[in-house]
């Protein structure tokens, strides 16, 4: 091999490493000549905090999400934990993101979000409404967006990853993988999802995990079945809604949140 194609290879490898450990890369969350011709805009550029907020005000929730790196870094801090959520609102589109997940971690990207809510967890894990009860010492608070959810976790580190409707990649609680597709803790993943209409699909590392319509009966008929705060999801199925990324165990990193509006199927 000569020196200048041992220094090609080595370079492509190289590359290709900081990709999978998440080293940072200003060109990660840039569309490239091809992604701009077809209509494609980024969500997140990478170096602030422009169009995206927290649920219940206009203010980016500092302390609870940070840029790292050229990642969005979400963590709980303490007690309390904040989803973020974009500004603009989405309903037919094509979304494409990176992300890792800290060990053990647990995290979600929501779409079509209709709702949110402040909640108290107390010991026993059953949520309660802010200031409906007299939290205990150990008490949990969560702001919590309500939608359609591509489920993020640890799948060999985490309770979620035992049941296929809690995989990474699922339609949280309503549609599973028979296996995991996601890279361990710490490593990239790519992810892609497509909603049009009725229509779902999520990508997982290159392989299409999830493909529902959500008319069907099929589908209604598995969705009876999800927890009923899981359910709440449903209603929001017909109207546009923000992108938002879930707070909740441990942290999780996205980069190259990349979305393009499709036009309605038939």
């Amino acid at each position: 091999m000569s020196p200048r194609t041992f220094a090609i290879v080595a370079c492509i490898v190289t590359g290709c490493a900081a990709v999978l450990s998440g080293q940072p890369s200003d060109r990660q969350n840039e569309r490239t000549p091809e992604e701009v011709r077809a209509g494609w805009v980024s969500l997140f550029d990478g170096k602030t905090t422009r169009g995206w907020r927290s649920p219940s005000s206009d203010q980016f929730p500092d302390g609870y999400w940070r840029i790292e790196d050229g990642f969005l870094r979400g963590a709980a801090v303490g007690t309390r934990g904040v989803d973020l959520q974009t500004t603009e609102k989405f309903r037919h589109f094509e979304l494409q993101f990176e992300w890792k997940i800290a060990p053990g971690g647990n995290s979600g990207l929501k779409y079509l979000v209709g709702s949110s809510q402040k909640l108290v967890f107390e010991g026993n894990g059953l949520p309660q409404l802010e200031g409906t009860t007299q939290p205990g010492p150990n008490a949990i608070y969560r702001e919590f967006t309500s939608g359609m959810e591509y489920q993020m976790v640890d799948d060999a580190g985490h309770p979620d990853g035992k049941s296929p409707l809690t995989l990474s990649g699922a339609l949280y609680q309503f549609a599973g993988l028979e296996r995991s597709h996601a890279r361990p803790a710490g490593q990239l993943n790519q992810s892609k999802l497509v909603v049009n209409r009725s229509r779902i699909e999520h990508w997982l590392n290159g392989t299409r995990v999830v493909a529902v319509d959500t008319a069907s009966e099929e589908f209604r008929s598995a969705a009876s079945k999800a927890p009923g705060r899981t359910r709440r999801a449903l209603n929001y199925l017909s109207q546009e809604g923000p992108i938002a990324i879930q707070s909740h165990t441990g942290a999780v990193w996205i980069r190259s949140v990349k979305l393009r509006r499709l036009n309605p199927l038939p």
